[in-house]
Parts: structure tokens; sequence; C-alpha cells
């Protein structure tokens, strides 16, 4: 039985190059059946599929925003790359933002819970994926429509495949890069009532950052509570006890953060993504705490280095490079370049109550 899980496991792991193969495939079989020939129109199919592949992320984020706008969520932040247009005092605000791994995100303020605690969540996430299969349809649609042997017929064939495999990507539930998709979303918190709670939380407590400016120190104590028991590669319930340790962290416990961190750390599953950033939070703690060499360096490895590189436009990661110059190297040149980074940093920055508790920090170092 547990080899048949294991067998299953990879071959989900795989699938996205499964699909993407094929669907490779498809694209070279029937592009040589339509430009036979023409191999002028290569750069021309080039720059299509590039063009798709950027109006796909879109489309696919915009998906999520009319179906959550239907379900009763409210606007808070859309972000395509690194541009994100966020809400704040009434305005949409152009601001500068990423996440390794990911081409865009739309998050919404979700509804009042009702009184068994439930809300609206499955369209929502379901939304990118739908609007993915549309387009998908589309391109097939206008690819039947086109005349053989034309341009317009192979970029329709373009949208088709790749509109398709951005669905199965999104829709199939798998953890892409560290960062789990919306479909494992769904699967999770809809066999987990806690985890769907968890889903909830982090969609208010982002709200309460981006749009209200307030701190983790200022939110509802409850948001940040944690269940008890293994919650490792549950990416949902994960958040929220990475969100626990920055809030004891702008509560000034450091030690409580820092005995927090580790406990997530430690977990056997927890997803890449948020075991950095739980690693750079400890090494920043162990620099304005005890600050000693061989946690230091332990904690201050190649890929956490990677890592922060990733990361470079997060306030967060500045500060802790600050901290670094000032407490352990003694860098003077390395932590004036990190401060000003810092301070640029916070210009584009589309959290105000996220900068408010990074400024903050800062005193502290």
């Amino acid at each position: 039985m547990e080899n048949k899980k294991k067998v299953k496991a990879k071959l989900v792991s795989t699938l996205p190059y499964i699909v993407g193969m094929i669907c490779g495939g498809l694209l070279g079989y029937f592009g040589m059946e339509i430009f036979s020939g023409h191999g002028l129109e290569i750069p021309l199919l080039i720059l299509s599929f590039a063009v798709i592949v950027y109006v796909l992320i879109i489309t696919h984020e915009a998906g999520h925003l009319v179906c959550g706008l239907l379900s009763g969520y409210k606007f808070v932040s859309f972000r395509i790359g690194s541009l994100i247009f966020v809400k704040q005092e009434d305005k949409i605000l152009r601001k500068k933002f990423s996440i390794p791994g990911t081409g865009g995100q739309c998050l919404l303020d979700p509804p009042d819970k009702d009184e068994d605690g439930g809300y609206p969540a499955v369209l929502y996430n379901l939304g990118g994926g739908l609007s993915n299969l549309l387009f998908s349809a589309l391109g097939f649609i206008g690819m039947s429509l086109c005349p053989q042997e034309t341009t317009g017929r192979m970029i329709c064939l373009i949208l088709g495949l790749m509109g398709l495999y951005f669905a199965v990507t999104n829709l199939v539930p798998l953890k892409m890069g560290g960062v789990a998709n919306d479909g494992y979303n769904i699967k999770t918190f809809r066999s987990d009532k806690e985890s769907a709670d968890a889903f909830w939380r982090q969609m208010r407590i982002n709200k309460l950052q981006q749009t209200d400016g307030k701190r983790l120190a200022e939110m509802p104590e409850e948001y940040f509570v944690v269940p008890e028991g293994d919650f490792s590669g549950n990416p949902l319930v994960e958040a929220i006890a990475f969100a626990e340790m920055q809030r004891r962290m702008d509560e000034g416990r450091f030690d409580e953060a820092q005995a927090a961190g580790y406990k997530l750390f430690s977990s056997p599953k927890l997803l890449p993504f948020y075991k950095n950033f739980a690693q750079m939070e400890l090494l920043f703690l162990e620099l304005i705490g005890q600050c000693r060499k061989e946690e230091v360096d332990r904690l201050y490895t190649k890929q956490l280095k990677k890592f922060m590189k990733s990361i470079k436009g997060y306030p967060n990661t500045q500060r802790t490079l600050y901290a670094y110059a000032v407490r352990f190297s003694k860098d003077e040149e390395a932590a004036k370049k990190a401060k000003a980074n810092f301070e640029k940093v916070l210009k584009t920055y589309p959290t105000p109550g996220e900068i408010r508790t990074e400024q903050k920090l800062m005193e502290v170092v």
C-alpha cells in the first residue's frame, strides 16, 4: 500500500513534464503539417508563444478575480509577474512584488464565515483553471475554423495546447517549485476543516496587511492559532504557522518566535518555500540574539543565500543582510548597502502593514 502511494506521488509530481512533452509533441506534429516549407514563420511563432503564455497568466488570475467577486469576495490585489495592483485607501495603486515559482496572483478578501464556519471557497480557487480551459477551447475552435497552412491556425493551436497545459497543472493537485497550486488547495481544505479555516485566515490576514495597513501584532490573536499535531506538508496551515512566528517577532517576543521557528523548520514535510523563509528568520533572530558563530554559519548556507538572492526585493531579506553586516561580519559597506536597498524596496512594496513591522525590526538591529 505504501509503495502504491509512493508510485502515485511520483506520477503526480512528473505530470507537468508529461503534459508538457505531450503538448510539445502535438505542437511539433501539427506544426510540420501546417507549416511544411515555411521556415520564415518560426520567429513569429516564437513571439506568439511568448505573448500567449503572458495572456494566459493574466486571464488565469482574471478567472480567480471574476469567480471570487461572484462568490462575495472583495478586491485586494492583482499581480502579474512583479507588477502588482493593490487596493489602499479606496484607490488602486501600482507597486512591485513577486513570488518565486509563480507568474501571478489574485488575492481577495473572503466573506465572513457563517455560523458553522463555512464560506465559499471552491469557485474562487477553480476560477483560474476554468479560465484556462475556456481559452484552450477557444484556441482549438479557432484552429478548426482557420484555413490550412496559415499563421492564424498555428497561433490557435498554440493557444489551445498552452491553455490546456495551464489548466491541467493548476487544477490537478500539485506542489510546483515548493508552492501548492489551486487544485492542491481545494483538495486540502475540502478534506480538512482546519485547512479551510486556515485558508480563510490567510486571506483575511493579507487583506488587513495590504489594504488596511495593519501589523500582525494588531490583528485578532485567534487568526494565528496553530492546530496541534503534525501539519507539515499542509501548505495552508503552514502559512498560518509561519505568520504566527512573524507575529511574535512583531510583538518583540523573539525567544518565542525562535522556538516557533525551529519547530516549523524541523517539520519533515514543510514546503521548501516556507522552510527557506523560516531559516532566514531564524538567522535574523540568531543575529539579534546570541549571535553564535557556529549557529550563524549553520543557518547561513549556500542554499539560503541563493534563496535570499531570489527574493532580494523583500524587505525582510535586506533586513537580514543588514543584521548580518552589523552584528556578525562587522562590514560597514555591506551594512550601508543593505540599508539603502531596504529603503529602496519599501518605496514600491505593496504591503504597508508589513512595512511598519520591518521598520520596527530594523530599529531593533
